[in-house]
């Protein structure tokens, strides 16, 4: 995700992570979708069709479930905007932000409810 959220400089990037809830109810993630921010805008995204209808296929296909969106803020903290929370079409996974506003890249994972947020808790393992 950094990785891409990198190279898609000036603009901000998007994609999807999807995998599986185990029995213990922790989420892990089993496969990246970078998906093509259509708009090439570095202020917003909108996910490309193209790229999203084959992003459903192969997690279908794979059996494995959507579990969190991500997308980068390019000159911003990785906090959700009032745009990301407005457009937010998928209230049930985690949301992702990239901020790359510092020399070090930092990620922060959030819920998103209407026009509201909550922190989400997520590792790295």
């Amino acid at each position: 995700m950094i990785a891409q959220a990198q190279a898609e400089l000036p603009n901000e990037c998007c994609g999807l992570l999807a995998g599986t809830i185990g029995a213990d109810g922790i989420a892990r993630i089993e496969r990246r979708f970078p998906l093509v921010n259509a708009l090439a805008s570095p202020t917003e995204y909108e996910s490309e069709p193209r790229s999203l209808f084959d992003a459903e296929r192969a997690r279908r296909d794979l059996g494995i479930e959507f579990l969190a969106v991500y997308h980068s803020h390019p000159t911003s903290e990785p906090i959700p905007s009032r745009k990301d929370c407005e457009r937010n079409g998928m209230d049930d996974v985690v949301h992702l932000i990239i901020g790359l506003k510092e020399g070090t890249p930092q990620v922060g994972g959030w819920w998103l409810r209407g026009n509201d947020y909550q922190e989400a808790r997520w590792d790295i393992t």
